[in-house]
């Protein structure tokens, strides 16, 4: 039978297991919204976006299915959430107790429940809309409902793909078809700040073609 005090120390652990899935909660729905602004503005690749995601998992591991870029893409936080958890070797530790085991000798068990594996949905992401994981954990951890997030999600995906409902998509071509994002021709040239967004200017105006 528990005490008090073990009662105690397990209803605060499951408060901070709570606040975990709270904090996972918000960043998918950050998540979404990353999607969201992706698809809007224009998909040009051959592969759907969602197929595309589900070959981007990381080497060795399983991978999460093309259906939770679909959830994320409808804004379904609890399903991307289960697949997360599904997916998940990780664990939260909430109570242990000591009892008699095999040869009569005292042993620890744990009372456990799953976490979802947040950091396979950010690899993948990352591999499909080539920002940084870790730029993806910081502006999710803020939650949509930080004024920054709205911000620094239109800036990243206008850095790459161009504004929603641009036709001309922000990249520079080569003579023979050779086709590369200015984020990409910037770090090729080792572009300052203020030259990279000089060119995205040039980009977006007028279209840049480099020959031989």
């Amino acid at each position: 039978m528990s005490s008090p005090s073990q009662e105690q120390s397990r209803s605060a652990r499951l408060r901070e297991y709570q606040g975990r899935l709270d904090a996972a909660a918000r960043l998918v729905a950050v998540l979404g919204a990353v999607v969201r602004g992706r698809e809007v503005r224009g998909w040009r690749e051959a592969e759907p976006p969602e197929v595309r995601f589900a070959a981007s998992a990381p080497d060795g591991a399983p991978g999460l299915p093309a259906a939770v870029w679909v959830a994320l893409r409808q804004d379904d936080t609890a399903t991307v959430l289960d697949a997360l958890t599904a997916a998940s070797d990780q664990s939260f530790v909430v109570a242990e107790h000591e009892q008699m085991g095999e040869g009569y000798r005292l042993q620890t068990v744990q009372e456990r429940l799953p976490l979802p594996d947040v950091e396979l949905l950010l690899a993948q992401l990352a591999g499909v809309l080539d920002i940084p994981a870790d730029v993806l954990a910081v502006i999710g951890q803020w939650g949509l409902e930080d004024p920054r997030t709205a911000g620094e999600v239109n800036a990243l995906l206008d850095s790459r793909f161009g504004a929603a409902g641009q036709e001309r998509p922000a990249t520079v071509q080569r003579g023979d078809g050779l086709v590369m994002s200015v984020q990409e021709a910037a770090d090729v040239l080792q572009l300052s700040p203020a030259q990279t967004k000089v060119l995205t200017t040039l980009v977006r105006r007028v279209g840049v073609t480099i020959t031989a």
